[in-house]
């Protein structure tokens, strides 16, 4: 529901590179979102842990993914082709959970919030949860960067 949901949004529609998160077994499912952006021909981009911050790789094929740091998939380091936050024209963000005004909690280490500030003013932001991971209000701090968009299933 909730990928059909994404799929059916202009931003994600128009959107040539998309920059997804590989889903962990807690978070809402993109594996099968991965596969069907890829028949669809768009450049997926999944981001890749390097030291405190996250690298975006482009991804051919799910069968290039491996677990890396924190047990995250990315792309193994043969099949790595990095791409500049300035070529995305849309990033899906993970979050515990999401506020109705955009703000995340993530994992604590700060690597979304880092990515997110790198990113072009115009590159549009989608962040995934369960339904009972979108509250009313989330407690934040200045550095925390907010999506412009929440989709819960």
């Amino acid at each position: 529901m909730i990928r059909r949901t994404l799929r059916h949004l202009e931003v994600f529609r128009s959107a040539k590179t998309i920059v997804c998160y590989v889903s962990l077994p807690y978070e809402v499912e993109t594996w099968r979102l991965i596969e069907q952006m890829l028949e669809d021909r768009k450049r997926v981009v999944v981001p890749v842990v390097r030291g405190e911050r996250l690298q975006l790789s482009e991804l051919r094929q799910p069968a290039d993914l491996a677990p890396g740091a924190f047990g995250v998939w990315e792309p193994l380091p043969r099949a790595r082709r990095f791409v500049s936050p300035q070529d995305v024209d849309l990033v899906v963000v993970p979050g515990l959970a999401f506020d109705r005004a955009g703000h995340r909690l993530g994992h604590g280490h700060g690597y979304f919030d880092r990515l997110l500030a790198r990113l072009p003013r115009p590159t549009q932001t989608v962040g995934l949860c369960f339904a009972f991971q979108l509250l009313d209000r989330l407690p934040h701090q200045p550095h925390d960067q907010t999506v412009h968009t929440v989709l819960s299933a």
